[in-house]
């Protein structure tokens, strides 16, 4: 199987089971880790492979975060597109990863995602209230780079799994 095709099916299933978290984790409140980002910034620094596959994965993922919000067709695709090559890009320079620069990234890039969807929401639909929605970008980004380590680990896990050529490059190293 296809390494990023197996951590696609993966983000769509963590997608499903999204709302569980919500009722089992009592802390999250109305705030749940933003899985599918995580998983885009593992195939930009953990898989390397083909930019276009990882485009793909992401342009994927952001249609079915689309279907999955009611957001308006397109925008969290464009969006994660342009957050996985700007991580690819960020992922170049950086060798190893650790645990705190796993949740650093998460963190940072569910901030630049949340600021990007409100803007775009902004331009969109021009409703006033709009720019109240920034409130929750701390707890989203607090919570998703929680969360960052823990997901990469299963992801990995999973890769290693399906993947059995896989060199000791990645995110674990």
């Amino acid at each position: 199987m296809n390494r990023v095709l197996a951590i696609f099916l993966l983000a769509v299933f963590t997608l499903l089971i999204e709302p569980l978290l919500l009722e089992i984790i009592p802390f999250l409140g109305t705030t749940s880790p933003e899985f599918a980002l995580i998983t885009i910034l593992y195939i930009a620094h953990g898989v390397k492979g083909s930019l276009a596959r990882g485009a793909a994965a992401s342009l994927g993922l952001g249609y079915l975060m689309d279907l999955y919000t009611g957001a308006p067709i397109g925008m969290h695709a464009f969006v994660f597109v342009l957050l996985y090559f700007l991580a690819r890009l960020i992922s170049a320079k950086i060798y190893g990863i650790s645990l705190i620069t796993q949740a650093l990234f998460g963190a940072v890039f569910s901030v630049l995602c949340g600021l990007i969807i409100i803007s775009l929401e902004k331009w969109l639909n021009p409703v006033h209230h709009s720019w109240v929605l920034l409130e929750y970008i701390p707890k989203q980004a607090l919570v998703t780079g929680l969360f960052s380590p823990v997901y990469f680990y299963i992801i990995w896990k999973l890769d290693r799994l399906v993947s059995y050529e896989t060199s000791p490059e990645g995110v674990f190293k």
